[in-house]
């Protein structure tokens, strides 16, 4: 079984790279490396990219890469149907990778042996005092305004128009475990949308890397990063508003796996997420089940946005399950 360490970095493509240069510093990358073709933004942690914008006629996400633990695991990959061999990474800090591709055709690379750069300076964690329980004594919070620090790519969500054949791939070749399903009535074995997990043994690991969406097109439908802290969210968001970016939907706290989040559409279309303080499963934790539902996606936040569930599609390609509040909406 391949053992996957966490999700590594994704490829953007966009016709304009000084415009999305300028939205993705806004909302907290830093621009590691720049050339011609390609702009390579980081996080606050050792990777040396997270988010690679390459110029190109057509936008939208081309790569999701996921780190392995040793060079074994990607000799293992290179022996899955259709893969490729173990080949050279040529981006920066090096590293080698094998690349496959899911049921729609979008590819996954598994990546392994980049090297690690320096984490740059990040603000703790700010220290909370509840009502029952005072943990900060004689200390004042102060957090400085400007961009949400990302501290790493968290996970991507993808709309899919087989979802048994997608989450047969994902569970059996990558090796993920469903934290959450989403089903419509009774059934089950084909769930409206599923949150998955990496499978790191004992180890603590994010509620969801990969969730999939029934869909009536294969589309990716946001890409999500990790910020320090409620205060971290906000903060953002309030720069990104003063710097002339009109927020999406946020801020409000998801029901499966609990982030707040915060989403921003960038200048080629696409959608992006900040998120934090996000649930954790290990290999013991149960699969749950919810009914699709109002509730099912968010606790508290602004308004829905039937728009969400479309994903920058039209209304022929929605992502679903949405409420049945918002299906009625639509159909009037």
């Amino acid at each position: 079984m391949l053992r996957i360490k966490d999700i590594n970095h994704v490829i953007y493509q966009h016709k304009d790279l000084d415009a999305i240069e300028h939205f993705l510093t806004d909302f907290g990358l830093v621009v590691a490396h720049r050339t011609e073709h390609r702009i390579y933004l980081r996080g606050t942690g050792p990777l040396p990219y997270v988010y690679i914008a390459e110029r190109a006629e057509s936008s939208g996400l081309s790569v999701i890469a996921f780190a392995v633990e040793s060079l074994d695991d990607l000799q293992t990959a290179a022996r899955f149907p259709g893969a490729s061999g173990i080949q050279p990474l040529e981006h920066p800090g090096g590293g080698y990778r094998v690349t496959l591709h899911d049921p729609s055709g979008r590819r996954i690379d598994l990546v392994h042996g980049i090297e690690a750069v320096g984490a740059l300076p990040q603000r703790a964690a700010l220290t909370l005092n509840s009502a029952e329980e005072k943990r900060r004594f004689g200390d004042v919070q102060r957090p400085g305004k400007g961009a949400a620090q990302v501290m790493r790519l968290g996970h991507v969500a993808i709309g899919v128009t087989d979802m048994v054949r997608m989450l047969r791939w994902y569970r059996s070749i990558l090796g993920m475990l469903p934290s959450d399903l989403i089903v419509e009535g009774d059934d089950g074995n084909c769930p409206a949308a599923a949150f998955l997990r990496l499978n790191r043994g004992a180890t603590w690991t994010d509620h969801h890397t990969i969730a999939l969406f029934q869909a009536g097109k294969d589309v990716v439908h946001h890409a999500s990063f990790e910020v320090q802290d409620f205060d971290a969210q906000c903060l953002g968001h309030q720069w990104m508003t003063e710097q002339g970016w009109r927020p999406f939907w946020g801020v409000g706290r998801h029901v499966l796996g609990s982030q707040i989040f915060d989403y921003w559409r960038d200048p080629s279309g696409n959608l992006i997420e900040h998120f934090t303080d996000g649930d954790l499963f290990n290999n013991a934790s149960p699969m749950n089940h919810t009914q699709a539902c109002d509730s099912s996606l968010y606790q508290w936040g602004p308004p829905m946005s039937v728009e969400y569930f479309l994903g920058g599609c039209s209304e022929s390609e929605t992502i679903a399950p949405r409420p049945d509040s918002l299906r009625k909406r639509t159909a009037q």
